[in-house]
């Protein structure tokens, strides 16, 4: 009896070891576009972009998704040529365009000067958790912002 239980101590405690051991060594799956499965952008101090810099006037469109929110002004009537846009300030000191939406108040148009970073990823520093892959698109490094308008107050209206 006490030569079974010594078994089955030995036997619990190489599984709990095996498994221990299986749990350290599983990585994070990399995703085709720099971005890993849990939606933390890779920093690439060396990067280069190859798109040119550009001026964009941005209006915030309050859809309800975890996707990319902003798009081009020029394109607002026209649905089908809309491109949306993730936003990324390039530093921490410029204001975040993704905070300036209340949930209540809109438009909220910038005009944003910068460049496109990627064609299918996701901004950093931003807490993406429940963003599925699918939501991937174009990232905008923006390293100026004016705020051209910022809602309208329900008195105003």
């Amino acid at each position: 009896m006490n030569k079974i239980k010594n078994i089955l101590t030995i036997l619990f405690f190489s599984l709990t070891v095996i498994s221990c051991e299986q749990t350290k060594t599983k990585s994070i799956p990399k995703a085709k576009n720099n971005v890993y499965t849990k939606k933390v952008a890779i920093d690439k101090p060396g990067f280069e972009s190859k798109s040119k810099i550009e001026t964009l006037t941005l209006i915030y469109n309050a859809i309800s998704c975890t996707c990319a929110q902003w798009s081009e002004t020029r394109f607002n009537s026209i649905a089908d040529k809309k491109i949306y846009y993730w936003l990324e300030p390039a530093t921490q000191k410029l204001i975040n365009a993704n905070k300036l939406f209340n949930g209540e108040d809109l438009p909220v148009i910038i005009k944003v000067t910068g460049q496109i970073i990627s064609e299918k990823g996701f901004p950093k520093n931003q807490n993406l958790t429940k963003v599925g892959q699918e939501e991937a698109g174009k990232v905008f490094r923006y390293t100026k912002i004016e705020v051209i308008k910022n809602g309208q107050k329900k008195n105003d209206r």
